[in-house]
């Protein structure tokens, strides 16, 4: 690297310009990379089962059809006793509301 010194004498001028432009050419080109690397990764991450199941957790509660915190209602649900749980498998306790709602368009 040259130095370009003014003709006072008083040191170099143009080097800090350098630097600067350099620094921002290695940013550009890092935050390139990193920005294909994180599309890449979504990409691959919704192509999962658990991808998808976030991508439409996070579309139903948008829209307004299923709470935000999902797991938060069941388990108040639960314990009011609207829900009961049976492994895995959550079931409303009242056969009347099991109706109103398996008869909802």
């Amino acid at each position: 690297m040259t130095r370009l010194t003014s003709d006072l004498g008083a040191g170099p001028v143009f080097e800090p310009v350098a630097g600067l432009a350099s620094g921002l050419g290695a940013g550009l080109v890092f935050g390139l990379v990193a920005g294909l690397a994180g599309v890449f990764g979504l990409v691959l991450g919704l192509d999962s089962a658990w991808g998808r199941l976030g991508l439409a957790r996070l579309w139903l509660a948008w829209h307004g059809h299923q709470p935000p915190r999902l797991m938060a209602f069941l388990a108040d649900a639960h314990e009011r006793g609207i829900l009961r749980q049976a492994g895995a498998v959550w079931e409303f306790r009242h056969a009347n509301l099991q109706r109103r709602l398996a008869n909802r368009p």
